[in-house]
């Protein structure tokens, strides 16, 4: 039965393998924060909740007696960076993020020690656990080694998974403490260091869109326009264009003498005799509740007939003083809201307009129902809604959402999320596998319905620049055939 002992035993330590470990008081500074760390973190987590519900004082106790603890927490000096910063005590608030960002490697070998710990624990089981199957007295004992070491290889296979995690979000990480460091300096009107840092998280990450947005800002106050456009181009080519400052990018092609037409307003009606339908977008600034973010730019359409002068609007998520401007100007009769999908970046501000033009509103039956909404009209895949001068067309493709639609007006396809330039929308909702499913439904549902549109169709996005159907049935690299691209 010698086996069958070694097995009990054996299975008792491997519920073990990822329980914290302690090791004995040692010099060494690692093995020394290692000890203390179990108490500087029951301050830490104290100190989160006390943030998080505003109370920023009783926050920043608890950070500091998580420093008391733990001398180089990095992250509880990144908190009472934030906490000093929101007070107006820039000068504080420098000296915290700068020893947080001194202090970050330290968090980072404290945690590449710990699982080195672990990673040691289980080769220690996983070499047990071969010395036990050569002396295993029967097949039935073999196997239960056999399940044991596949467990045990299962355990370090996620553990290298998640440190590969770690290191990527690592380096994110130092990228949002950079442009924090940059708007403390900005905020001290230290403007040369402010863009030093930016730059430096923008190494990092480039995706990093508030630097992008903050660096090009620096630059333009300094006299540097063509400097801030490069910036924010560059951003772009990153691919964060959807969060980029526009109305900083109008204010920099102003300086360099440069036009302006389709940065906040783009008029992208037909030319030529006969051309009836007007359509006029309008990128609106939308705010998601959260300061500290940029905001996003989403696309409201105003869509008419310059004949009967009626028109209707798509996807108006912000009240903007520019829609009614235009719409009194060239005395236009609104006589409908049309929404892509019910995002409160495309539809928050439908009860505005549904009120101001006594207008009602068209959206999916498959779409969330929303309580703060206008009440809506259901509008089914394939219908049809007519105005004098233009008819819209309803098509249903999921996948963004469950009753994301694209309205077809004339030569027009406005797609909302589903299909934009170089893109395809995200799926909401669900684990990896359902947002892959939909996604790849998606795609299916823009190859069948969409691109055998004609392809000088104009698609107008819900976010970005316009493009055409030929050009995305041509470039997009969601709808290639490559199974990889569905996971970008």
């Amino acid at each position: 039965m010698r086996g069958t002992r070694s097995l009990a035993a054996v299975l008792i330590g491997l519920s073990l393998v990822l329980a914290p470990l302690r090791g004995r008081a040692e010099t060494d500074p690692l093995k020394e924060a290692w000890n203390r760390l179990p108490a500087a973190e029951k301050h830490f987590q104290k100190g989160l909740r006390e943030f998080q519900a505003g109370r920023y004082a009783a926050a920043a106790g608890a950070f500091r007696k998580t420093i008391d603890a733990l001398p180089r927490h990095a992250y509880a000096s990144y908190y009472l960076a934030n906490i000093a910063y929101v007070q107006g005590d820039f000068q504080n608030a420098l000296a915290d993020m700068e020893r947080s960002l001194r202090d970050l490697d330290f968090m980072r070998d404290l945690n590449t020690y710990a699982v080195a710990k672990q990673s040691q624990t289980i080769d220690s089981y996983r070499q047990m656990l071969d010395s036990e199957w050569e002396n295993a007295p029967d097949c039935r004992s073999q196997r239960e080694i056999e399940s044991l070491t596949d467990e045990i290889a299962t355990e370090k296979n996620k553990l290298e998974v998640r440190t590969a995690a770690e290191d990527a979000s690592r380096l994110s990480q130092r990228a949002h403490f950079l442009y924090f460091l940059g708007n403390i300096r900005f905020q001290l009107k230290q403007f040369p260091e402010a863009l030093d840092a930016y730059q430096k998280a923008l190494d990092l990450n480039p995706r990093h869109v508030s630097a992008v947005n903050n660096a090009a800002a620096v630059r333009y106050m300094a006299g540097d326009p063509q400097g801030a456009l490069d910036q924010l181009d560059e951003g772009a080519r990153a691919g964060v264009g959807g969060h980029l400052n526009l109305k900083l990018k109008h204010l920099i092609l102003e300086a360099l003498g440069r036009p302006t037409e389709g940065v906040l307003q783009e008029d992208l009606s037909a030319a030529g005799p006969g051309a009836d339908l007007g359509v006029v977008r309008f990128a609106l600034a939308f705010n998601g509740g959260d300061p500290l973010l940029p905001p996003l730019y989403e696309n409201g359409y105003v869509v008419f007939s310059r004949t009967s002068r009626q028109a209707i609007l798509v996807d108006p998520g912000v009240e903007d003083p520019r829609i009614a401007e235009l719409i009194a100007r060239n005395h236009l009769e609104v006589k409908a809201v049309f929404n892509t999908h019910n995002h409160d970046d495309h539809a928050a501000a439908d009860k505005v307009y549904a009120a101001l033009y006594k207008a009602p509103v068209f959206l999916s039956p498959k779409e969330e129902k929303r309580p703060d909404r206008p009440a809506v009209r259901p509008i089914g895949d394939g219908e049809t809604i007519s105005f004098e001068g233009f008819t819209v067309q309803a098509l249903l493709t999921p996948g963004h959402t469950a009753g994301s639609t694209c309205f077809l007006i004339g030569g027009y396809l406005f797609s909302g999320d589903t299909l934009l330039a170089d893109d395809i929308g995200s799926p909401a909702g669900g684990n990896n596998r359902q947002r892959a499913d939909a996604r790849s439904g998606l795609v299916r549902v823009i190859r069948e319905k969409l691109l055998s549109l004609d392809g000088r169709t104009r698609v107008c996005p819900g976010h970005g620049k316009t493009t055409t159907i030929a050009a995305e049935a041509a470039g997009n690299p969601f709808l290639k055939n490559q199974p990889a691209d569905l996971n970008r």
